[in-house]
């Protein structure tokens, strides 16, 4: 259901993201250079259409789908800093994909004949590198390999098939005869969402573990641990940001992840507000599959995704132990 639940916002975010976009290039668009504008940049006026088109559908969905953890939390600071992130790289993607899945559906036209499934394939091709522009921004943005990674396959995946449906609408539209205008808006809403969804889908599936709240701020969510160290906290640039409990410090601990291990160390909290499996953690404790975590009154849970069985455990750490 937490895979479920975070491709569901990401593909209502993302979709905003296309919807905006489309918008803001009919508005921007129409105030692209003249030819003779065009051609001091050694370009012609189709070429500066293209790639303010993809930078400004880019730029539009990266800003939601990048942003949408931080939305989730309700940290603005951290949205502003992933946000930023989000615009500028997928922005230099989107322009970059439109350009070349425009060109390339010409070339192959051109060649073999206007055939609609290389249309298709053109136009996948082309936001695909849209979609690996918005993953890979989130990774960066994260400052997390794991996330870069994940989020470019989704986003390249999303950014296919998002294309593919785009071209679907616009093709047959332009066919009919009918306005595109309608056509191309749902087709960029589609865009947005698939990218969103299955960036999602990639990272949860293969991030190699989670902590899953209990009970708590954002109870049911599951938030990667996708980096070597990720601070857990109620500071808005914490990694798992635990806001309204006072109980949980600022900066209240770290999962370290060393050689596959992962081990909560404590960041000079209380112990008594430290515990695993209802054990206080002093120093540091290496956790395992089902461990039970708890920081103030907010109670998580360590899951590793390898772990096909999850036996059920009892308290077994030892106070401080490492």
């Amino acid at each position: 259901m937490a895979i479920l639940s975070k491709m569901y916002f990401n593909a209502v975010f993302g979709a905003l993201g296309g919807l905006l976009g489309w918008m803001l290039f009919g508005v921007l668009g129409d105030r692209a250079p003249s030819d003779q504008e065009a051609a001091f940049l050694f370009l012609t006026k189709l070429d500066v259409n293209l790639l303010l088109g993809g930078a400004i559908i880019g730029g539009s969905i990266g800003y939601f789908v990048v942003g949408v953890e931080a939305i989730r939390d309700e940290s603005l600071v951290r949205f502003v800093r992933l946000a930023s992130y989000g615009v500028l790289i997928a922005l230099v993607g989107g322009a970059i994909g439109m350009y070349i899945g425009d060109r390339l559906n010409q070339l192959l036209v051109t060649l073999v004949g206007d055939f609609l499934v290389l249309t298709l394939l053109a136009r996948g091709l082309g936001w695909s590198l849209l979609g690996v522009g918005i993953g890979c921004s989130e990774g960066i943005a994260a400052r997390s390999l794991g996330k870069f990674s994940y989020g470019t396959l989704g986003g390249l995946l999303g950014g296919f098939i998002g294309g593919v449906v785009f071209e679907i609408f616009y093709y047959f539209a332009s066919r009919e005869g009918a306005t595109t205008y309608f056509w191309s808006a749902l087709g960029l809403v589609i865009v947005g969402a698939c990218i969103g969804s299955l960036s999602a889908f990639v990272q949860s599936v293969f991030l190699p573990a989670n902590l899953k709240v209990m009970r708590g701020w954002q109870e049911g969510r599951e938030y990667p641990l996708d980096k070597p160290e990720t601070l857990i906290g109620r500071d808005e640039h914490a990694d798992i940001a635990l806001f309204r409990d006072m109980k949980v410090e600022k900066k209240h601990c770290f999962v370290h992840q060393i050689d596959g291990a992962y081990y909560l160390v404590n960041n000079g909290a209380p112990p008594e507000q430290t515990l695993v499996n209802d054990v206080p953690v002093v120093t540091q404790v290496e956790l395992h599959d089902g461990d039970r975590i708890q920081l103030g009154s907010i109670i998580l849970k360590f899951q590793l995704r390898a772990a096909v069985v999850r036996p059920k455990r009892t308290p077994a750490a030892t106070p401080g132990g490492s």
